[in-house]
């Protein structure tokens, strides 16, 4: 299984509105095109993982490059994996409402224990650990 992590910023400030709606939107999109991972938002500041075949990676990053929400994308890190670490997609951020917390797909990066269930060898993990650590705590 190919993996992609990159970092970006975001174009314009977010509401959580607008977070929500994100969460839902590229879930859906991902999700149709058998892409997996986890992006985490904090600040104007994406860190996002993703999984899945080469040319579907390569094309979602080509993707996100247009994109009108987010710029400046840098790729970290590309590779192979035995297996998928994450089963679907999901998005963290730091919860203003509870409600938010509901979502289908979203991880509350707040949560010490949030990336417990997932495979701690994956090169994400650790980056994504310490992404909401020193960005998320506030």
């Amino acid at each position: 299984m190919n993996y992609l992590i990159y970092l970006s910023t975001s174009s314009r400030a977010l509401s959580t509105d607008d977070l929500k709606q994100l969460l839902v939107n590229i879930r859906y999109q991902y999700t149709k095109s058998g892409i997996t991972g986890m992006m985490l938002y904090s600040q104007g500041t994406f860190f996002q993982a993703l999984e899945g075949e080469e040319q579907q990676l390569e094309k979602a990053f080509e993707d996100l490059k247009s994109d009108n929400i987010q710029k400046g994308l840098i790729k970290l890190k590309a590779g192979k994996e035995e297996r998928r670490t994450f089963s679907n997609w999901y998005m963290g951020f730091k919860p203003t409402t509870d409600d938010v917390c509901q979502l289908n797909g979203f991880v509350n990066p707040l949560r010490g224990d949030f990336l417990t269930d997932y495979n701690p060898q994956h090169p994400a993990i650790s980056l994504l650990r310490t992404f909401a650590q020193h960005n998320l705590q506030y």
